[in-house]
């Protein structure tokens, strides 16, 4: 099992003199409770002090908590005050103020959010017996009773903490910091068809381990990792549209016989290497092709940079004809650069925007764009926001929102569904997209 200083990145004394020799000396006999009490004093004295995402309320809040916990190291395991300070930090109320977890150690199964349920997408060779498999319980817990457990620790809004989740629920180490299992390993009772099945999984350290924002691209199966994970997609089953170009972060197409105009953004944006260019080559394409309608696909669009696509937003309405509709594929992952995106395209393409999907990950006003802390013992990592957005309102206020927004914030209101459809894992299992269906026959 990794010990904390692998998890939350390598704290390194440096030995330089007999002074700074003596120094770390010092500092190596320190006892566990006496790393953790500075840490947490760190956490209150220095971090929560600065931090401009706190309420009042929730400042006294965690204050609170703190004080708690500060009584209680001797009987808590590391993993419970790792989580006890993510609750802190989830008290913030505000999706970009976070102590990712990603990296505690995990099963080698991967878990995913469909409409009817949690299933299991992706395994190590050793355990593709269970693809395709319905989670039901964690430890003879329902999983809807783990779920509603652990997310006072997250943050965000409801929706963006389900999804996390599914990366944060196969980490023994994190439920074990919420009481609910060993650290090194879980139970599972899984639905494989019509069998019940109660299986023991131990952790075990895979290859390309996602950050959480990025857990939705699990659904891809990456043959190129095929000799670690297997998937419950095969290499031969024909691929929808939003799958087949996942892994390339950005992706356009003209669907003629259908007259679409098809723009895809994910989170691995950053993988296309010409984002701009590609949307140039979109928008000259799309005028000539004025009769065609548009569909943005943003639903794993969980952050980035926000400046690239603007155009996107501004320039296509004017190109199509005036008869013609925008389609904004949104979900509870399109969050961060995807939630202003969504926000921008909505607000100009005006009548002829038609929102389809889940809703978005996160208010339209929130907090971004910070720094980050790290504690100074177990150098846990606390990323926080300084800066405020409204992409609702549009209301700026000198010093407190982000200054980019006075050149591209827009009033866009809300970002509510025209329709509202989810995928299933029938759906899935079949190589179908609801959401594309729906827009063909509109």
């Amino acid at each position: 099992m990794k010990n904390l200083y692998l998890i939350f990145g390598p704290f390194i004394f440096a030995v330089i003199g007999c002074g700074e020799q003596q120094t770390d000396i010092y500092q190596s006999e320190k006892t566990r409770i006496e790393k953790w009490i500075e840490d947490i004093a760190y956490f209150e004295n220095d971090y929560l002090k600065e931090s401009k995402t706190f309420s009042k309320d929730s400042i006294a809040s965690s204050i609170k908590l703190l004080t708690s916990l500060k009584t209680k190291i001797g009987s808590l395991s590391d993993n419970e005050i790792i989580l006890q300070l993510s609750k802190c930090v989830a008290m913030a109320n505000n999706g970009h103020t976070t102590i990712h977890l990603s990296g505690m150690d995990k099963i080698p199964v991967r878990f995913y959010w469909f409409s009817d349920g949690l299933y299991i997408i992706k395994t190590d060779k050793s355990s593709e017996e269970f693809l395709g498999s319905k989670v039901l319980n964690i430890n003879s817990i329902e999983i809807d009773t783990v779920l509603k457990r652990l997310k006072p620790y997250l943050s965000g809004i409801d929706r963006f903490k389900k999804f996390i989740a599914s990366n944060y629920l196969t980490s023994p180490q994190i439920l074990n910091g919420i009481g609910l299992t060993a650290p090194d390993s879980m139970r599972l009772t899984l639905l494989k068809g019509k069998d019940a099945l109660d299986v023991c999984f131990g952790i075990k350290e895979m290859p390309d381990n996602k950050y959480e924002y990025e857990t939705w691209a699990d659904l891809y199966p990456d043959w190129t990792n095929s000799d670690s994970w297997e998937y419950f997609l095969k290499r031969n089953d024909s691929l929808p549209l939003y799958l087949k170009h996942m892994n390339e972060g950005v992706f356009y197409t003209f669907l003629d016989s259908k007259k679409i105009a098809y723009f895809s953004i994910n989170s691995l944006w950053y993988k296309s290497g010409d984002f701009k260019e590609q949307i140039e080559e979109f928008l000259d394409e799309l005028k000539r092709k004025r009769d065609y309608n548009i569909v943005f696909d943003l639903r794993y669009y969980t952050g980035g940079d926000y400046l690239i696509p603007t155009k996107l937003a501004t320039k296509p309405p004017r190109i199509i004809n005036k008869d013609k509709k925008i389609y904004l594929i949104t979900s509870s992952m399109t969050f961060s650069a995807g939630l202003v995106t969504a926000a921008r395209i909505k607000y100009f393409a005006k009548d002829k925007i038609v929102i389809v999907g889940e809703e978005v990950g996160d208010n339209l006003k929130f907090w971004a764009e910070g720094d980050y802390y790290k504690t100074p013992n177990f150098v846990i990592e606390i990323q926080d926001s300084k800066y405020e957005h409204d992409w609702k309102d549009n209301e700026f206020i000198l010093g407190r929102t982000f200054w980019i927004n006075a050149f591209y914030g827009v009033p866009a209101e809300n970002l509510d569904l025209d329709k509202k459809i989810q995928l299933s894992f029938k759906d899935f299992q079949d190589g179908n997209d609801p959401i594309l269906d729906w827009i063909f026959i509109q």
